[in-house]
Order: C-alpha cells, then sequence, then structure tokens
C-alpha cells in the first residue's frame, strides 16, 4: 500500500488541481456529485459511471499524488465525515429567501436542521448524559414539560417511556401542568423544555418541582436563562434559526434528536431488558376487522 499521508487533503487537491484532462475533470465532478457512493465503486465501476476508462482513473489518481485507486477509495473515506458536516454547515449559512424556489427551501432548510444537531451534539458533555441516563434508568415515574412546539418534543417523549413500561406524562396546558407539579414527589424525574428558557408556564413548574424535591432536567438553548439555574441538570441544544421562525423548526429537530440520543442510550443500560418490553408494547399497523 502507498503512503497514504500523502492523500492528506485529497478533497482539496481534487478542487485545487489544474492539469486535468476533460475525461479527468469530469471524474473528480462525479465524484463530488456521487462522494459517498464513490468510495464504495471499484475502478472499472467508476470508469463506466463516468463513461472513462480505468487508465484514465489510475492516471488522475497519480496526479493528485497517490499511488492506488485502493489508497485514494481509503483517503476518499477517512474525508467523507469531514466533507459532509463543512458542507452541511456551509449550507446553513444561506437563510430562506422569500424568492427562494422549492428546491432551494428545501436544502436549506434540511442543512439548517442538520447543522442544529451536529452544533448540540458537542455542546453537552458525555458524562453529563451519562449521569441522567443513570437518573432515568432509577426513576419511578419521568415526566415532561413543555409549551407549543417544545410540548411535541414532550409527547414524542412521553411515548417512548410508555414503549419502555416507565409510568410517565407530558401534559399540554398549564393548569394540567401546575397540577402534575403539585403532586409530584422524590423519585420522580422531570424534563423542562423550553428553547428559550424563559417560558412563564415552565418556570413556573420548575419552582414548584424544586419545592417538592423532585429532580429536574432542562432542555434549553445555551445561554444565560432562568430555567437552567433553577434545574437540578442542564441539557443544551443548538438551533440555525432566527428568532421570527416558524414553530421553532430547527430547534425542535435539535431537541427530539437528543431525546433521541438519551432514550437510545437507555435501552443500552440493559439491552434485553428494555427490548423485551418494547416487544410486548409494539402495536402493529393494521387493524383487525371490527366484526371479529
Amino acid at each position: 500500500m502507498g503512503d497514504t499521508s500523502r492523500s492528506t487533503g485529497l478533497l482539496a487537491k481534487m478542487r485545487q488541481v489544474k492539469d486535468l484532462s476533460p475525461s479527468e475533470r469530469h471524474i473528480v465532478d462525479f465524484i463530488f456529485s456521487n462522494i459517498q457512493d464513490v468510495s464504495n465503486m471499484g475502478i472499472v465501476e467508476l470508469g463506466d459511471k463516468t463513461f472513462t476508462s480505468t487508465t484514465t482513473v489510475k492516471r488522475l489518481c497519480h496526479k493528485l499524488g497517490i499511488d492506488s485507486y485502493t489508497d485514494f477509495r481509503l483517503a476518499l473515506s477517512s474525508e467523507i465525515a469531514g466533507y459532509m458536516r463543512l458542507s452541511i454547515l456551509e449550507g446553513a449559512q444561506s437563510p430562506v429567501d422569500r424568492y427562494d424556489t422549492v428546491f432551494d427551501i428545501i436544502n436549506k432548510v434540511s442543512d439548517q436542521n442538520a447543522k442544529s444537531i451536529i452544533d448540540t451534539s458537542s455542546l453537552n458533555p458525555p458524562d453529563t448524559i451519562s449521569e441522567i441516563i443513570k437518573l432515568m434508568g432509577s426513576a419511578e415515574r419521568i415526566d415532561f414539560y413543555g409549551v407549543g412546539p417544545s410540548n411535541v418534543v414532550a409527547v414524542d417523549a412521553q411515548i417512548k417511556c410508555m414503549r419502555l413500561g416507565i409510568p410517565s406524562s407530558a401534559c399540554a396546558d398549564r393548569v394540567s401542568m401546575i397540577i402534575n407539579s403539585r403532586t409530584s414527589h422524590e423519585g420522580t424525574l422531570a424534563f423542562l423544555i423550553s428553547y428559550t428558557g424563559e417560558t412563564d408556564d415552565i418556570i413556573e413548574v420548575a419552582n414548584q418541582l424544586e419545592v417538592n424535591n423532585v429532580t429536574t432536567v432542562s432542555l434549553t438553548s445555551l445561554r444565560d436563562c432562568r430555567l437552567s439555574k433553577t434545574c437540578s441538570y442542564q441539557l443544551y441544544v443548538q438551533a440555525s434559526e432566527s428568532w421570527d421562525r416558524l414553530g421553532g423548526m430547527s430547534s425542535r429537530i435539535s431537541t427530539l434528536n437528543m431525546i433521541d440520543v438519551l432514550f437510545t442510550a437507555l435501552i443500552n443500560t440493559d439491552y434485553d431488558k428494555y427490548m423485551k418490553i418494547m416487544k410486548y408494547t409494539n402495536v402493529p399497523n393494521h387493524r383487525k376487522d371490527l366484526n371479529e
């Protein structure tokens, strides 16, 4: 195998290299348009897909300073994750414009949502998440509080609890949330979801839970806010949207992703137990004939 250290910055080299023939340039363009697929292609298939030849592919590899196509594929695979991340981050910098086409909107909204998830993944120390997962596993019940778009996240989390056989709630209105918080006690774990961390109803619930010695986890943006100061533990999410957002789009996506992370990790703490419960609580997609 050749010296793969020379392939460092392969994608950058492919963009910068000048002395390419039209066929070689076509291969480069094809690779950037199908970057994930190419990492799994053999040299013959790549030649066929680009209507060139294996000789042309080999010649391109040599011009990029790589000894063989095998080394080329290894270098490409090692850079794909970083390339995709960079592409998403660059795409998310362009806000949606009133004159954007549907194609533009698909790409911009998707990039902004993906960026929110990427950014969120680096905000929370694994040790903090591990501690919260332990609390989830030992809690007598887990309650979720959220208003508006955050209630959508709360309901999603509550359904996950149901699938795992964990008593839970996700109240949808202020009165129900206040009553539930007043009747909560030690042994309950409560998640309070508010991107701003300043939602009055959620702050009121947090204060009541604190009085009742209920362990609480805030899910907010990374900012100085009342909710995170009130709760026992803090989790943070990030969003790419502006404050005149429609229904907290990317903040909702990044918060849903955090919930998915927590429950997936919880399942892995006792995989056989939780898989058995999920098998039992699984509801078939079809309905039986009501006349049977």
